[in-house]
C-alpha cells in the first residue's frame, strides 16, 4: 500500500551507516539527550526516522557520506509502493543492466521522466526473452496502472532508484546487487520469511536427481530451486 513517512531504520542500520559496531548506537542513545526518538518497532527493537539519523550523525560528525549500498537501500525502504515493488523494479532493471548494457546507457541519458516512458517496451522485450511472454513480470512491464497492491510499470518516482541499482551494479555486478538488496531485506523482516539453508536445499535436490523441470510451490527465496538447476 502507498505511503508517503520517512524510512525507518533500526539501531544495526544506523551502525552500519556510521560504519561502528551495534553497541555504540546503544551507547550514543545513552549518553546524548538530542539522539533521535523512535518512531516505530518495539521496546526491544525500535526503529528510528532514516532523516533524523542521518542529520544527527552528519551533526556529530560521525557521517560524512553514506555508502553507495546504504543509500540505495535507504531508497528501497523509501518506496512509496513498499521495498517489495521496490526490489521487483529494481532487480528488472538489474536484468536490463546486465543483458542490455548499451540500452540502459542510452536509457539512463534522458531525464526521469523520459526514461519511464522508454523502459518499458525495454523491459518487456528483455522480461519476455528471460521470463517467457506470459509470466507475471512480463505483465508488469507492459501495465501503466495497477490494482492497489499489484504492480505497474515503473514511474518517474522510481528512475532515482533504478539509477542508483545500476551504479551499485557497476560496482558489485547486477547479481550480486540484487542478492545483496535482497538479503538486506530479509534480514530486516526476518519473521516473514522461512529460509531454506544451502546445505539441506542442495542435498533434497541431489536426493531428486537431475530434472528439466522442478514445481516448488513454496519457494521462497528460491535457494532449492537454485539447488536444483545447479544439477540439471
Amino acid at each position: 500500500m502507498p505511503h508517503n513517512s520517512p524510512a525507518e531504520v533500526t539501531a544495526a542500520e544506523i551502525a552500519r551507516l556510521a560504519g561502528v559496531g551495534r553497541a555504540a548506537v546503544s551507547n550514543w542513545r545513552r549518553r546524548h539527550a538530542d539522539f533521535p526518538r523512535p518512531v516505530g518497532g518495539t521496546e526491544t527493537s525500535p526503529s528510528f526516522a532514516l532523516p533524523q539519523v542521518e542529520a544527527w550523525l552528519r551533526a556529530q560528525g560521525k557521517l560524512a557520506e553514506v555508502p553507495l549500498r546504504e543509500r540505495v537501500w535507504q531508497q528501497v525502504c523509501g518506496h512509496p509502493a513498499g521495498s517489495v515493488a521496490a526490489l521487483v523494479e529494481a532487480g528488472c532493471a538489474l536484468l536490463v543492466v546486465r543483458m542490455r548494457p548499451t540500452d540502459w546507457l542510452e536509457l539512463t541519458a534522458v531525464s526521469d521522466e523520459r526514461m519511464a516512458v522508454l523502459l518499458p517496451p525495454v523491459l518487456d522485450q528483455v522480461l519476455t526473452a528471460r521470463l517467457g511472454p506470459h509470466h507475471p513480470l512480463t505483465d508488469l512491464a507492459r501495465a501503466r496502472t495497477a490494482a492497489p497492491g499489484a504492480f505497474a510499470a515503473p514511474g518517474p518516482a522510481s528512475m532515482p532508484l533504478l539509477r542508483a541499482a545500476a551504479e551499485l551494479a557497476a560496482e558489485l555486478g547486477a547479481s550480486q546487487a540484487f542478492e545483496f538488496l535482497l538479503g538486506r531485506h530479509l534480514d530486516a523482516n526476518p519473521r516473514q520469511y522461512t529460509l531454506t539453508p544451502e546445505g539441506p536445499a542442495a542435498l533434497m535436490a541431489a536426493l531428486a536427481g537431475p530434472a528439466r523441470s522442478a514445481l516448488d510451490p513454496a519457494c521462497g527465496t528460491g535457494t532449492l530451486l537454485r539447488a536444483v538447476r545447479a544439477l540439471a
